[in-house]
Order: C-alpha cells, then sequence, then structure tokens
C-alpha cells in the first residue's frame, strides 16, 4: 500500500502571493502598452527627422549667413552676388560645385590666389561647424541663382 504523501505546507503568506501577482499584472499591461507604442513610434519618427532636418537646416542657413556676411562678402559680395573673387551666388558655380568641395576650399583656401584658409585646422578662425553653416547658406541660394557664365572672375548677373 503507497504512503501518503503530503504535500508541503504553503510557505508564502497569501497576502505577499496577491502583492506578486498584483506586480505581475501591471507588468504584463505595462509590456504591453509598450509594445503597442513601439509601432507607433514608428510611424511617427520619419515626420520627427524629417522637421528636425528642416529646423537644422533653417537654423545653418541663418547663421551661415551671418557667418558669410562677416567673413566673405566683402570678396565675394553680399549675398555671394561677385567682387574682387568669384561669384558664388551662380548657377554655373552652384551646380558644378558640391558641398564637400565647397568645404574644402573654404577650409584650405586655394594656394596662389587670394582666397585664405579658414579652416581652424589650416590657420583660420572657422570652426568645421561654422564653415558648413556658410556652405549651407550658399547652398540655399542655389533656387534663385542666376546664370552667370563668367562667374570666376566676380561677374554680377546681368
Amino acid at each position: 500500500m503507497p504512503t501518503p504523501t503530503h504535500d508541503p505546507e504553503h510557505f508564502e503568506p497569501r497576502w505577499l502571493e496577491r502583492s506578486l501577482d498584483r506586480y505581475y499584472t501591471w507588468g504584463l499591461v505595462f509590456m504591453v502598452i509598450l509594445i503597442a507604442a513601439f509601432p507607433l513610434y514608428k510611424l511617427r519618427e520619419p515626420d520627427l527627422r524629417a522637421e528636425a532636418k528642416t529646423a537644422r537646416q533653417q537654423e545653418y542657413v541663418a547663421t551661415g549667413s551671418t557667418q558669410f556676411a562677416t567673413n566673405c562678402a566683402s570678396c565675394h559680395g553680399e549675398n555671394g552676388t561677385g567682387g574682387t573673387a568669384p561669384t558664388l551666388n551662380s548657377s554655373q558655380f552652384l551646380t558644378q560645385t558640391t558641398d564637400e568641395q565647397m568645404s574644402l576650399i573654404v577650409a584650405g583656401g586655394i594656394s596662389g590666389s587670394d582666397m585664405s584658409a579658414w579652416g581652424i585646422d589650416y590657420g583660420g578662425a572657422l570652426t568645421d561647424q561654422q564653415i558648413l553653416q556658410i556652405v549651407t547658406y550658399i547652398r540655399s541660394l542655389e533656387a534663385d541663382a542666376p546664370s552667370i557664365p563668367d562667374w570666376r572672375r566676380g561677374a554680377k548677373a546681368p
């Protein structure tokens, strides 16, 4: 005859078990909320990034405009419209030159010309971010840039 087995007595008080059950339940509720929130966030994220990029672009254009007026306009003319240096507000210049090329020209200058180096790494006064702001400003002129075939000599728009 088998001997009767006794289940061990419950070692946790009932109130503690109910408390743990409440924590488990709330944990599951929050997990479901998070699982539901991630797809919603993923739907909204591209718009947030686009808005942030637009805001940064506008900020860089405004700051770059000030930097350009302070450091570049004396040679390139107000708004890059020409002067003793090449006309930067020219459709020919803006379509033929990449942002990276512009950054390198501003940072390192052009040997044998009056274009000195403006980047800190080359002995100038501008940080990489300031140079990027100037390039962003110059690039913002592209939409309304007139055709100036003789832009390299600082010619102005007819």
